[in-house]
């Protein structure tokens, strides 16, 4: 019972990758998870392998973003450019994210097997699973995501955004049928899961507000930590003047989340 505090996005680039072993060494994540298609993939396990954190990587999914690793997908124009990159056509219609052909399932399964087994082969070894931009929350992606599940024994899965307050009725409904799917898929996985903003809107504070922030910070979220498992998604980076942050805001204001109980998941 406690808090995870992951980092998306590593591997994705140098830079990258520097921020999130700051991250790390400043104390404020508990995990990261690695974009094994990116340049900075293998660089991420040196990094990690000298830091000692290796057994703090899951693995970050990712069909949006890059060059895939199979030669198979790099022909659907769902997914790719006519230069075989990753061109996010899918993840803009609301068709897609819902139903694709089977012939574009197997191919996503395939690059996801690609990219899990170089992220084995690379050293890494933990089975947390989330996806960058949550492709793994469409539908057609996660039937791909659930043919691997055998084969690699999923420890954990990144639940379908719920860390928030509204939503249409459609939303909630998927979400709660998807997040339901996902408990009986993995071994294990949280109860909430959202970024650190929609943690602050979840008390209705507002994230872009300093003062607000602050007030985040005490403002009760034991009781939400003590109810079950939170997992909240960070983005280290640092900005043109070198300060590390989750996007746009300081990650040392996010550094008093961890004072809370940790849960040790990864």
């Amino acid at each position: 019972m406690g808090l995870i505090v992951n980092a998306d996005d590593f591997g994705k680039s140098s830079d990258i990758n520097r921020a999130v072993c700051e991250a790390f060494d400043s104390g404020c994540i508990t995990s990261t998870t690695l974009m094994a298609n990116m340049p900075g993939a293998h660089e991420a396990y040196e990094l990690a392998d000298i830091n000692g954190f290796t057994d703090k990587v899951g693995i970050h999914l990712n069909i949006t973003e890059g060059m895939p690793l199979t030669s198979g997908i790099r022909s659907n124009p769902l997914i790719c450019a006519p230069d075989g990159s990753f061109n996010q056509a899918f993840y803009h219609n609301t068709k897609y994210r819902l139903y694709m052909d089977e012939q574009s399932v197997e191919q996503i399964r395939d690059e996801f097997d690609a990219q899990i087994s170089l992220f084995l082969e690379l050293g890494f070894k933990t089975m947390h699973i989330d996806s960058h931009h949550h492709v793994h929350t469409n539908y057609p992606v996660y039937r791909a995501l659930k043919q691997l599940s055998r084969k690699y024994g999923f420890e954990y899965i990144r639940l379908s955004r719920n860390l928030y307050k509204g939503g249409s009725l459609f939303n909630n409904t998927y979400k709660l049928i998807y997040n339901s799917s996902v408990r009986h898929l993995a071994a294990d996985t949280s109860k909430y899961f959202g970024s650190y903003k929609d943690l602050l809107t979840y008390f209705s504070l507002d994230p872009l507000r300093e003062g607000d922030r602050a007030k985040g910070r005490i403002s009760g979220m034991e009781r939400l930590f003590a109810s079950g498992d939170v997992e909240i998604m960070v983005h280290p980076m640092y900005d043109e003047n070198g300060v590390l942050k989750d996007t746009d805001i300081p990650m040392k204001e996010e550094q008093a989340l961890l004072s809370v109980p940790v849960a040790d998941k990864i």
